[in-house]
């Protein structure tokens, strides 16, 4: 089944889309769809922070390989210093790491 990737923010005007709709089943299977899609887009995550969401749930990185179930997929870059207040947030270089990791 197909579901929606949002892109927020730079991270959208890097990729030059802000939304996609993919066969994927997992965070990391959408993460993966953007790295074997998008030259350097690797470099460039790596070294921000996101909060990712699936619907309106905060992800953390123990759940990257749950599954997404109906819901879109939200990658929204996180200012730095703005961690406070804005629910879990992951390094970049976590989520390319957990698309490596696919089954």
């Amino acid at each position: 089944m197909l579901r929606k990737i949002k892109l927020y923010g730079e991270l959208a005007n890097f990729v030059g889309h802000k939304e996609f709709e993919v066969k994927v089943k997992t965070l990391s299977h959408a993460v993966s769809f953007l790295i074997n899609n998008f030259a350097g887009i690797e470099e460039y995550m790596n070294p921000k922070y996101y909060q990712v969401k699936v619907g309106n749930y905060d992800i953390d990185k123990n759940e990257i390989d749950y599954p997404v179930g109906k819901e879109d997929i939200h990658f929204i870059p996180v200012i730095s210093g703005a961690g406070r207040g804005l629910g879990k947030v992951l390094l970049g270089a976590a989520l390319i790491a957990g698309a490596f990791m696919l089954p």
